[in-house]
C-alpha cells in the first residue's frame, strides 16, 4: 500500500518476532508509517515492558517521525501475541529479531516459512550471524534476506539491506522501497561480509578507542566528546568521501601515509573490557558500565539527549 501522506510504498502488514528494544522500535516505524503490525514474543512480561517502552519513546518523539499520528492511533495498529498459532501470517513482511543464536533463529525462521504465503518477504535483523547459515534450511531462500536497523530503531535513519545466496533483486527493490516509505534510509549492500557496512566502520573506530584509552591519550570521556562534538556532527553533514574531497586528496593521502601504520590491529578486545562483565556490569541495562552508575533519572536524560539529537539530524536531512 501506499502512505497516503507521502505516496511512498509501506506495507500492508508486517509480524515482527521479537519485542525486545529493537523489535518494539521497529513496530514503531512501521506503525507510524501506517502499516498494521504482529509485535510477538515469547513472555506476555517481555510484550508488556515493550508496549510501555514505545509510549514512552511517542512521548519523547512529539509529533514527529513514527508520532506524527498520534500515541493513540499508532499503538492501536499494533497487535501483541505470545502464541504463534494466534498470529495471522498472511502478510507482506515478516521480521525475525530474537537473540543472536544461530539454532534459535533458524528454527524461527523454518517454523514462520511454513505459516506464511510464497509472496511474503522472510528477514532477519541480524548483526553478526552469517545470511548462507540462517537460509539454508529454507524452503523458499529467494524470499529471504538480510534486513539490519540500528538502535534505537524508530530514531536510527539507516537500514542495511542484504542479500542472501539465492536471494531475488525484486525482494532487495522491496524492501528498499518499503524503507523509504517508513522514513529510512537504506542501503542495499551488494554482498554480505562480516558485520555488513555499518558495524565494520564502527568498530574500526571503537578499536582505536580502546586503544588511545589504553594508551593513556586520553580518557573515555574524551574520546566520546571528540565524536559527539566533533566527527558525529560533521559525519553527519557530510559522509568520510566528502569529507576526503572537502579537504583535499593530497591532504588525506599525506595524513593517510603517517596513520595509518600508527592505528590498533589489535585482534580482541582490551582485557579490562571482561573486568566489567565478569562483575556484572553491563551498561544501562544492568545499572553500571565503563563511565560509572547510572540511576533512572539519569538514564532517561541520556535517552532524551540521544532522541533529541536523532530527531534533529533526520530534520537536517530532510531539508536537503
Amino acid at each position: 500500500m501506499s502512505d497516503a501522506r507521502t505516496g511512498a510504498s509501506v506495507p500492508d502488514s508486517v509480524v515482527i518476532l521479537g519485542a525486545g528494544t529493537m523489535g518494539g522500535g521497529m513496530a514503531l516505524a512501521f506503525a507510524g508509517a501506517g502499516s498494521r503490525v504482529w509485535l510477538v514474543a515469547r513472555h506476555e512480561r517481555t510484550l508488556q515492558r515493550a508496549m510501555t517502552a514505545m509510549r514512552n519513546s511517542l512521548g519523547r518523539l512529539e509529533g514527529t517521525g513514527p508520532a506524527r499520528d498520534g500515541e493513540t492511533n499508532v499503538l492501536h495498529r499494533v497487535r501483541v501475541a505470545t502464541d504463534l498459532a494466534e498470529v495471522d501470517f498472511d502478510t507482506d513482511l515478516v521480521v525475525e529479531s530474537i537473540p543472536e543464536v544461530l539454532d534459535d533463529k533458524r528454527e524461527l525462521l523454518r517454523r514462520v516459512e511454513d505459516r506464511s504465503s510464497e509472496a511474503t518477504i522472510v528477514v532477519s535483523n541480524t548483526s553478526s550471524l552469517p545470511l548462507p547459515a540462517l537460509s539454508g534450511g529454507l524452503r523458499r531462500p529467494h524470499r529471504f534476506a538480510g534486513y539490519h536497523w540500528f538502535n534505537p530503531p524508530e530514531l536510527v535513519e539507516l537500514v542495511e539491506v542484504v542479500p542472501a545466496p539465492g536471494t531475488e533483486p525484486e525482494v532487495v527493490r522491496t524492501l528498499v522501497a518499503w524503507s523509504h516509505g517508513i522514513g529510512k534510509r537504506p542501503v542495499a549492500i551488494t554482498r554480505e561480509i562480516e558485520g555488513f557496512v555499518a558495524n565494520r566502520l564502527q568498530y574500526a573506530l571503537i578499536r582505536e578507542a580502546y586503544a588511545l584509552v589504553e594508551a593513556g591519550v586520553c580518557s573515555m570521556e574524551d574520546v566520546d566528546a571528540v565524536v559527539t562534538a566533533g566527527l558525529g556532527p560533521r559525519w553527519s553533514a557530510v559522509g568520510p568521501f566528502e569529507t576526503m574531497d572537502l579537504a583535499g586528496l593530497d591532504v588525506h593521502r599525506a595524513v593517510a601515509r603517517s596513520l595509518f601504520p600508527t592505528l590498533s590491529n589489535a585482534a580482541e578486545p582490551p582485557p579490562w573490557l571482561e573486568a566489567f562483565l565478569e562483575r556484572g556490569a553491563l551498561g544501562v541495562k544492568s545499572g553500571e558500565g565503563m563511565l560509572g552508575t547510572y540511576e533512572a533519572a539519569a538514564i532517561e536524560a541520556l535517552v532524551r539527549r540521544r532522541a533529541r539529537t536523532l530527531i534533529a539530524i533526520a530534520g537536517l536531512h530532510a531539508e536537503d
